[in-house]
């Protein structure tokens, strides 16, 4: 991320491992131990007569490990060139892995200003008629142009479209509900026509979640630590965190508290326990590291990392990681594989491109998650009916067609028309990757607390192979290639 300075931050790390180890040159070793605390570091030019290079050093993870360091290009260049020890990384970030929403057109105006007027709609829940807030609406006139207008509704579920004053019907209005409410698409509305009308999340509705698990039971997942590195947490009853940490450097919120929603909504799917609805273990321990920072950039690389080191120090036995979307860099590739290396295993969301698999999602060491859904397990009308694809699967199921596939996929899971926990005491339903991923990481958490032996394991390279052979074992096929489904749905 640059600077007004004409600074960019990046990651110092050295050229093999996450940290130094015996077999690390002297000096890189102190190259890096005169950088374990903030401040303006001073490293020696092995090259040049030249005064000594001073870095700013903005944050540490380990003594002999990596830094986060702001500094220009020019230095940059030059710390690599004086310390071949070490590797000078960019820092990147990540976003969250939810299926995108249709947008209008962009780069040029739709219609003349002049023309333009302010039309309303009101929004309500079909039963009760209570208004609807927080819903993106993007409305079209010409679909296949992407002419149209988009707003989000008010608390009194009014949104305002900016619209020309001749327009009479809508060909298309997406309705997005981000809670209380299932999205829609309707078709051919009239603009001077009653209440548009969203169905309410029915917490006992057979969702493409409940269709593709085994019946969730109040004990699934007892004793299996499982991290989610997200958008935070909560606060939420139904879901009992047993650890939260802020691992985003700069924040001057350090809370593990989600003012987004994603990552309360993974945990959900994950953890939580409100009859009738419940997560896939709800016995798990929920640790929650907060990576993605309050300003709305994705997730830095150096946060990322940070959280997975915490959570395998906190003795975490699954990662999951709902997010992708950056270039692979050495500094997340180290991460996974110190994780790996002491028992941990990553399962990352793949993509919603409806491409190739989205970085970090492609790492060999990691578990990778495709999307699938079961045709119709949504109300009528509702926006999940774009997402399906053809050939069908066993059982009307289907690989959503946002989902990034390849062969890295290691599993499938359901990533259609999936509800769950959202901020204060509500819920919601949300589409992607990052909803199929942590159907797998309960999946795979509920099936790792019936095997003590692996459980109970040396938290070593061993034991983490042996989670990944549960979690591929005995899999359900639902008749895909492996490049869509990998081993198949973890029921």
């Amino acid at each position: 991320m640059a600077s007004s300075k004409g600074t960019s931050r990046y990651i110092i790390l050295p050229t093999r491992g996450f940290v130094a180890t015996a077999t690390t040159g002297d000096a890189t070793l102190s190259a890096l131990l005169s950088m374990q605390s903030p401040g303006l570091a001073t490293l020696k030019r092995s090259r040049s007569a030249s005064p000594a290079l001073k870095i700013e050093v903005l944050a540490s993870l380990h003594e002999n490990g990596p830094k986060l360091v702001e500094m220009t290009a020019q230095q940059a260049f030059e710390l690599g060139l004086n310390n071949p020890g070490l590797r000078v990384v960019p820092e990147v970030r990540y976003q969250v892995a939810r299926a995108p929403q249709v947008e209008v057109a962009s780069g040029k105006k739709a219609f003349p200003t002049a023309t333009l007027n302010k039309l309303r709609l009101s929004l309500v829940l079909k039963v009760g008629a209570l208004p609807v807030p927080e819903v993106t609406v993007v409305a079209f006139t010409n679909f296949a142009k992407r002419i149209g207008a988009k707003g989000v509704s008010t608390a009194k579920g009014l949104v305002t479209l900016a619209l020309p004053a001749s327009t009479k019907t809508l060909e298309r209005v997406y309705l997005y509900a981000e809670h209380t409410a299932w999205p829609m698409l309707l078709r051919n509305v009239p603009v001077n026509g009653g209440p548009l009308a969203l169905p309410a999340i029915d917490l006992a509705f057979r969702d493409s979640r409940v269709l593709a698990h085994a019946p969730f039971k109040p004990g699934d997942g007892r004793g299996v630590k499982v991290g989610v590195l997200d958008t935070g947490c909560g606060p939420h009853a139904a879901i009992n965190v047993a650890k939260g940490v802020c691992t985003v450097f700069g924040d001057r919120d350090f809370e593990f508290t989600d003012t987004r929603g994603h990552g309360t909504h993974v945990a959900g799917v994950i953890a939580a326990v409100a009859a009738p609805f419940n997560g896939l273990a709800p016995a798990a321990a929920l640790h929650v590291y907060r990576v993605f920072p309050r300003n709305g950039l994705g997730a830095s690389n150096f946060d990322i990392a940070n959280a997975i080191d915490q959570a395998v120090t906190d003795g975490c036995d699954l990662l999951n990681l709902s997010l992708g979307g950056g270039p692979m860099d050495p500094v997340t590739d180290e991460a996974i594989k110190a994780a790996r290396a002491r028992g941990t295993v990553c399962v990352i969301a793949a993509g919603n491109e409806g491409g190739a698999v989205a970085n970090p999602g492609t790492h060999p060491l990691a578990l990778c998650v495709s999307a699938l859904g079961f045709k119709g397990a949504w109300p009528k009308g509702a926006t999940q009916d774009e997402d399906v694809t053809t050939p069908a699967g066993h059982g009307k199921s289907y690989i959503a067609a946002f989902s990034n596939t390849g062969l890295e996929i290691d599993l499938t899971g359901p990533g259609c028309g999936i509800i769950s926990t959202y901020p204060k005491e509500r819920f919601a339903v949300m589409d992607g990757t990052s909803m199929a991923c942590p159907c797998v990481t309960g999946a795979i958490a509920r099936r790792l607390a019936k095997a003590p032996a692996v459980l109970g394991a040396k938290r070593d390279a061993s034991r983490a192979d042996s989670i990944v052979q549960l979690a591929t074992a005995a899999t359900r096929n639902l008749g895909f290639t492996p490049a869509r489904q990998g081993a198949g749905l973890r029921t």
